[in-house]
């Protein structure tokens, strides 16, 4: 597995959101979660109310923002710049310390990077079948990113050799999406229901992949030898 690693291209540090956004808009966005992560929608948002959350004057909103969509896909992308490349991270120093426990280390990193950002993704779920298309969009589109930067790191880091791109492709868009849903659950629950909880995404990653493996296998068996070459 260390070869592996020292011959792999090893992803790029993301840059972009790395410096601290301006004052202002940095407290418009968390206002907007703080008043949307008990469900409501950021289409129901006044603009007083979303400036007195903030402890703003209202006109301050337009300084950094023309609608509320616009925030709003700020706030999703905010949050995915800080996502990805923590995940990115986990997934290649669990590769080079303990190889058999990727799962589970990207399991406990994303749900527990959910826990220190609840009032994010709290809206991010609300949203995910919520009334407005841009910010449906915003979600889905990070969290396809989320899923396309997982397959390449399987492909790079050789974790599943034996399955095809695409099946990776598939597979780690279901794993994302399963535990983007799970981490409604474990926002809420107590320590114990947590432990569970990534048990369960665990599970239902290596079952995945496995079961893929194996079908894919099925697949190279009824393959008629002519056609292999």
């Amino acid at each position: 597995m260390r070869s592996v690693l020292e011959g792999a291209r090893k992803p790029e540090p993301d840059t972009e959101g790395a410096h601290d956004l301006p004052a202002g808009k940095r407290k418009l966005i968390e206002a907007a979660l703080r008043l949307t992560a008990g469900g409501r929608s950021f289409a129901s948002l006044g603009l007083r109310e979303l400036a007195r959350e903030a402890g703003l004057n209202p006109n301050t909103f337009y300084r950094h923002f023309d609608t509320l969509d616009n925030l709003a896909r700020e706030a999703v992308d905010s949050v995915s710049q800080r996502l990805r490349p923590m995940l990115r991270r986990e997934r290649w120093l669990a590769a080079h310390d303990e190889p058999h426990n990727v799962p589970r280390r990207a399991c406990v990193a994303f749900f527990v990077f959910a826990l220190d950002n609840r009032e994010a993704f709290l809206s991010a779920l609300a949203e995910y079948h919520g009334t407005s298309p841009a910010l449906r969009d915003a979600v889905r589109a990070t969290l396809h990113a989320v899923s396309a930067e997982m397959a390449d790191d399987v492909v790079q880091l050789q974790l599943m050799p034996a399955l095809a791109r695409d099946v990776v492709d598939e597979v780690c868009t279901q794993v994302v999406l399963q535990l983007f849903h799970l981490s409604a659950e474990y926002l809420d629950a107590d320590a114990a229901r947590r432990d569970a909880l990534v048990d369960y995404a665990e599970r239902f990653i290596v079952r995945l992949f496995a079961g893929s493996v194996l079908l894919a296998q099925q697949e190279e068996e009824r393959t008629p030898v002519s056609r292999r070459a």
